[in-house]
C-alpha cells in the first residue's frame, strides 16, 4: 500500500481512506476503513471521467454486475454510489498475496494444494457465471490467497453475457498467457473461456509457468491457438482434467459447475488450500524491477525502432489492485520494495489490450498478419539499457530546441533536466501543488506551465520560482472549476485552459482577466506551431488568433469527447485523443476528418508528432506506445513499457522518441522517420 498523496480525498462517502492500493481502468483504488472499523477497498472514478456519459454508463454497469456476484471465493461488493459527483464502489478488502507472489516465493504448489486451489477457483467462477457474467481476465495476479482460500478479484472488465459491450467490436482484453483461443481470435468469449483461463492458472500453480510459456508474445499466441499445453510434471487425473479445460474448442471443455468435484477427487480433506508464504504479503505491492532478458538471436529486427520488451517473471502481476495505473497526472508511488525471491521464475507476459479485426492480430510490440495482408509491426528488440531514471509521477517531457537537454516534470513538484551527452541531471524544486491536472513546458524549456485546481501557474524552470498566476472560475463543490488541460502559445504570450465552466484564454504580458468561452467546456487546450490557431473545449473549437475568432468546430458524439490535442509541425493535421480510446486525425485546412486510429484499449495519456510531420506517437495507461504513419493510418511500430506511459516527446532531429513512465523511467527509443 502506498501513502495518500496531498491531493487525495480523506473520505469517500462514510469511508475513511487509509492509503493507495493501485488503479483500475476508471479510477484510483484505496484501502479504507468503514464506520464499523472494517477494512475495505474503495474504487473512486475520476471526476473528469464521470463528467462524460460513456463513463457513467460503464461504471454503473460494473456496479450492477459486481453486486450480483456472491460466493466464498470472490470479493463482495458492500456499497456503491454510481450517482455521486465522483462515483465510487466499495468491496471487501481481501488481505493476502496473489497466486503470482506465492509461486514466485515458494515455487510450484503441491498436487493436493493445486487440486484445492482449482476447486476454489471453479466455485468462484460458478458464482460469477450464475449471475450471467464472464470474468474474461482470470490470471495469477487476479487470485488472492486468503487465509480461508483463494479469492477472485478484479471484475473491472467483466461484462454481462447478454449485454452489449461498450468497447468496440473486436476489442481483445486480457493477459495473453491466460487467454483462450476464442479471445485471441476476437470471437465471443463465454463461460467456456473462463474455464480455459482456469486451466492455465491451475497449470501455472502446478508447474510455476504458463502452459503456453514462450519467450515472445507471438509464440505464446501461436501455442495457445495451435499447440497442446506443456504440462510436464503434472500426472494422472489432474493432468487429464487440465487437458480438458485447455481444449481448443470451447465445446470440448467441461462445465464449470462440474469442476469443483472433479478437482477435489482423491485430494483428501481438511487441508488448507495454499499455505501463505512468509508473512511479507505487502512487500510486492510495488512491483520489483527485473533486468530485461537479452534479445534472442533468431528474432527479426526491423530497421526503424527498438522496443523495451515484454516483462515476465514474478513481478509482472505483483500488485493485485494495479492492473493499470491511469489518470491525466499519474500518482507518485512509493519507493520500490525489495524484489521477491523466486523459485523457478514463472513467465507472465504484460497485460495487453489491442483492437483487432478477425483477420489481423495486433499486439504489444508484436504482430501476426493474417489473410488481409495489412502492414503491421514486426517483433522488436528488447531494451538495450538506453533509458534514464527520473522522478516518479512524470507529467510532461520536452526536448530543448537544440536537442541536447531533456526535461521532465513530476507530481512531487520537481523538474528534472538531463544533459543527454553526459546523462547528468539537474533537479529544480518547485512548490508541490495540492492538485495538479495538466502540465506543459514552453518551447524553449524556460517555463513550466501547470494547471493547479482552478489556477494556471507559470514556473521558472531554472530557479523554481513562480512567474505568473492566472485564476479561472471557483473550484465548486464538484470540482467543476478544476482546469483539465493547459496550453501555452509558441511565443509564450497566451495561455489557454479548459474546465467544465468553459475555455479560458489569458494574455500573459498584461495579466488581464481572461476571455471565457462557456460553450467550449472541458476538453483539450493546444496551439498550432505558428500560434495562429487555438483548439480547446468540447465540442472542440478551432479559434483564429489573435482575433480569437471561431473558425471551425470539430463535432463529434458523446463518445468522441477529446482529452488531448496536438498539431503536426506544419499545422495542417490536428490529432485528438478521445475518450473512446481512438486518435482522430482532422485536416485543419480542409476542415475534414482524415482517419480514426484505433489500436488502444485503455486511456490515451500522451500524443506527439515527429518533426517530419508524418509519424505520430500515442501512448496509453496500459504501457503501450504506438507509432503511426498518418498518411496511411497504419502503425509502423509498437513499444511496450513496464508501466503506464504518461508523456512522450520526439527529439528535434526526429531520431529519438522519449517516453516517460509513471514509475520514473524515461525510455529513449531510436526512431528512423520516413
Amino acid at each position: 500500500m502506498d501513502a495518500l498523496l496531498p491531493g487525495d480525498p480523506q473520505w469517500v462517502g462514510p469511508y475513511r481512506l487509509d492509503g493507495r492500493l493501485g488503479a483500475g481502468g476508471m479510477g484510483q483504488v484505496y484501502l479504507a476503513t468503514s464506520p464499523g472499523g472494517r477494512k475495505v477497498a474503495v474504487k473512486l472514478i475520476r471526476p473528469e471521467l464521470a463528467a462524460t456519459p460513456q463513463f457513467r454508463v460503464r461504471f454503473a454497469r460494473e456496479v450492477d454486475a459486481a453486486r450480483q456476484v456472491g460466493g466464498f471465493h470472490t470479493a463482495q461488493v458492500v456499497d456503491a454510489d454510481p450517482e455521486a459527483s465522483a462515483p465510487w464502489l466499495v468491496t471487501a478488502y481481501i488481505h493476502g498475496p496473489t497466486l503470482q507472489q506465492v509461486v514466485a516465493q515458494r515455487g510450484p504448489l503441491a498436487p493436493e494444494e493445486v487440486r484445492r486451489l482449482g476447486a476454489g477457483l471453479a466455485e468462484g467462477l460458478a458464482a460469477i457465471h450464475g449471475c450471467g457474467l464472464v470474468h474474461r481476465d482470470l490470471k495469477p495476479g487476479n487470485v488472492i490467497i486468503a487465509e480461508d482460500g483463494p479469492r477472485i478479484i478484479d471484475f473491472g472488465i467483466a461484462r454481462a453475457v447478454d449485454a452489449s459491450s461498450l468497447t468496440a467490436t473486436g476489442s481483445v482484453i486480457g493477459t495473453y498467457a491466460y487467454m483462450s483461443p476464442e479471445q485471441i481470435r476476437a470471437d465471443r468469449a463465454g463461460p467456456a473461456s473462463d474455464v480455459f483461463a482456469l486451466g492455465s492458472v491451475v497449470a501455472f500453480a502446478a508447474t510455476g509457468r504458463s502452459p503456453f510459456d514462450a519467450p515472445t508474445l507471438l509464440t505464446v499466441v501461436q501455442r495457445i491457438l495451435d499447440e497442446p499445453p506443456a504440462l510436464d510434471g503434472v500426472d494422472g487425473r489432474l493432468r487429464s482434467l487440465l487437458d480438458s479445460c485447455l481444449a481448443k474448442d470451447p465445446a470440448d471443455r467441461p462445465s464449470v459447475s462440474d469442476l469443483p468435484a472433479r478437482f477435489v477427487d482423491d485430494a483428501g480433506s481438511g487441508t488448507a488450500v495454499v499455505p501463505p508464504p512468509r508473512p511479507e504479503p505487502t512487500v510486492a505491492l510495488t512491483p520489483a524491477r527485473h533486468a530485461p532478458a537479452p534479445p534472442r538471436a533468431e528474432q527479426p529486427r526491423p530497421a526503424t525502432v527498438r522496443d523495451p520488451g515484454v516483462r515476465g517473471g514474478a513481478d509482472a502481476d505483483a500488485d493485485p489492485y494495479a492492473a493499470t495505473r491511469t489518470g491525466p497526472v499519474p500518482a507518485a508511488p512509493a519507493a520500490p520494495a525489495a524484489p521477491v525471491p523466486s523459485a523457478p521464475e514463472p513467465s507472465a507476459p504484460e497485460p495487453a489490450t489491442a483492437r483487432v479485426s478477425r483477420r489481423t492480430l495486433l499486439f504489444g510490440g508484436l504482430a501476426a498478419a493474417a489473410a488481409a495482408g495489412v502492414g503491421v509491426p514486426l517483433l522488436l528488440n528488447r531494451d538495450d539499457g538506453n533509458s534514464l531514471e527520473g522522478p516518479s509521477g512524470i507529467t510532461a517531457l520536452s526536448f530543448s530546441p537544440d536537442g541536447k537537454t531533456l526535461a521532465a516534470s513530476s507530481t512531487d513538484g520537481k523538474i528534472w533536466r538531463w544533459d543527454l551527452s553526459t546523462r547528468q541531471s539537474t533537479v529544480t524544486r518547485v512548490e508541490t501543488p495540492k492538485y495538479m491536472q495538466a502540465t506543459v513546458f514552453s518551447r524553449d524549456l524556460a517555463l513550466l506551465v501547470r494547471a493547479e485546481e482552478n489556477k494556471v501557474q507559470l514556473w521558472d524552470v531554472g530557479t523554481g520560482r513562480s512567474v505568473a498566476t492566472f485564476t479561472g472560475a471557483p473550484t465548486g463543490p464538484a470540482q467543476e472549476g478544476f482546469l483539465h488541460s493547459v496550453g501555452l502559445s509558441p511565443d509564450g504570450k497566451t495561455v489557454a485552459a479548459s474546465s467544465r465552466e468553459g475555455l479560458y484564454v489569458w494574455d500573459v504580458p498584461s495579466g488581464r482577466a481572461p476571455t471565457v468561452h462557456e460553450d467550449a467546456k472541458s476538453g483539450p487546450a493546444a496551439f498550432s506551431p505558428d500560434g495562429g490557431l487555438l483548439v480547446g473545449g468540447f465540442p472542440v473549437q478551432v479559434r483564429q488568433l489573435p482575433a480569437d475568432q471561431l473558425v471551425a468546430t470539430v463535432s463529434g458524439g458523446q463518445n468522441e469527447d477529446a482529452r488531448l490535442a496536438v498539431f503536426s509541425p506544419d499545422g495542417q493535421i490536428l490529432a485528438l485523443a478521445q475518450v473512446d480510446y481512438t486518435v482522430r486525425l482532422w485536416n485543419a485546412g480542409s476542415r475534414q476528418d482524415l482517419a480514426s486510429l484505433d489500436r488502444h484499449g485503455t486511456e490515451i495519456l500522451a500524443l506527439a508528432f515527429h518533426p517530419g510531420g508524418r509519424l505520430l506517437a500515442s501512448a496509453d495507461s496500459d504501457g503501450k506506445t504506438f507509432l503511426w504513419d498518418t498518411a496511411s493510418g497504419s502503425t509502423t511500430a509498437t513499444f511496450t513499457g513496464d508501466g503506464e506511459v504518461a508523456a512522450v516527446a520526439f527529439s528535434p532531429d526526429g531520431k529519438t522518441l522519449a517516453a516517460g513512465l509513471s514509475g520514473g523511467t524515461v525510455h529513449l527509443w531510436p526512431v528512423q522517420g520516413p
